[in-house]
């Protein structure tokens, strides 16, 4: 059996690392003869951390993507890294999907085809356009063709209503509606219902309440589209909001407390979609 470690590398990137024996020894061979203290006792910490979670469990990277035109504001990419953590503790915690163990890490874009992951998320600003480069769109199609899943999550939890809902397009989302079956019939586009098999995986759940209003009042919501290569899925586009005053939806209050809290059925979404995706 294979398994993985993530290490920091200390500018916010997280580093793969095969820890099958053969591989393990070497490095530890290796980190001795350069007198590599520090790496030596992290290999050991890894090794020692994937044995206890590989008790009964295989380890697989939740691996979220940094793009480089990132738009988020500061205090929105810190809130949702503590989501993100949260719900991966959370799932490894309350679930057990497949014996999977979650390693949360992150990766740029640029840098995603040199690591070994078959599921990210992206989160991406609903007001602040994100702006993909030429380069990180060529990886994505490549990691896509390679089986590759992407959860987008559009973060419309800093705005209001009418603040997000004046936005018509997004050009990370025409990227997957429109670039990429424009440049290959392989790739489908899909809006989901609560029919679709993503609601009826590890949990048979139906959409929320609140989300049914952006879903059916808001026409240009990219919520809930699916793309798929050559029949498997490879993207689906999930919005993340905030509350509901009066009809409409509110803004999240700044500064951000960091208490992950996600609606029982949009929990149970988020974990159909990993089974779904890993699944096909």
């Amino acid at each position: 059996m294979r398994g993985i470690a993530v290490f920091s590398r200390g500018n916010g990137q997280g580093i793969i690392v095969d820890t099958s024996s053969s591989l393990l020894s070497s490095a530890i061979v290796s980190a001795l003869l350069h007198r590599s203290w520090l790496v030596f006792l992290a290999l050991l910490l890894g090794w020692g951390f994937i044995s206890l979670a590989r008790a009964g469990d295989d380890i697989y990277p939740w691996t979220v993507l940094i793009p480089q035109n990132d738009s988020r504001d500061a205090d929105v990419r810190d809130m949702d890294e503590f989501d993100s953590k949260s719900l991966v503790r959370g799932m490894n915690e309350a679930e057990e999907v497949f014996h999977h163990h979650l390693v949360w890490s992150k990766v740029n874009i640029r840098d995603l085809l040199s690591v070994s992951t078959s599921f990210c998320e992206l989160r991406f600003d609903a007001v602040k356009p994100l702006i993909l480069t030429d380069r990180e769109k060529v990886i994505l199609r490549e990691y896509f063709a390679r089986g590759g899943f992407v959860l987008f999550q559009e973060d419309a939890y800093p705005y209001a209503q009418d603040e997000f809902w004046n936005v018509k397009s997004w050009p990370v989302i025409d990227f997957l509606t429109r670039e990429l079956p424009a440049a290959s019939p392989d790739f489908k586009v899909e809006k989901v219902t609560d029919d679709h098999p993503l609601f009826h995986q590890y949990f048979d759940t139906k959409t929320a309440e609140l989300t049914e209003h952006e879903l059916h009042d808001n026409p240009y919501t990219p919520n809930r589209t699916l793309l798929s290569y050559c029949g498997h899925p490879c993207a689906f586009v999930y919005g993340r909001y905030y509350w509901m005053e009066d009809g409409k939806w509110v803004a999240m209050p700044r500064p951000y407390e960091h208490v992950f809290s996600l609606d029982p059925r949009g929990y149970q979404l988020t974990v159909n979609i990993y089974v779904y995706a890993m699944m096909h």
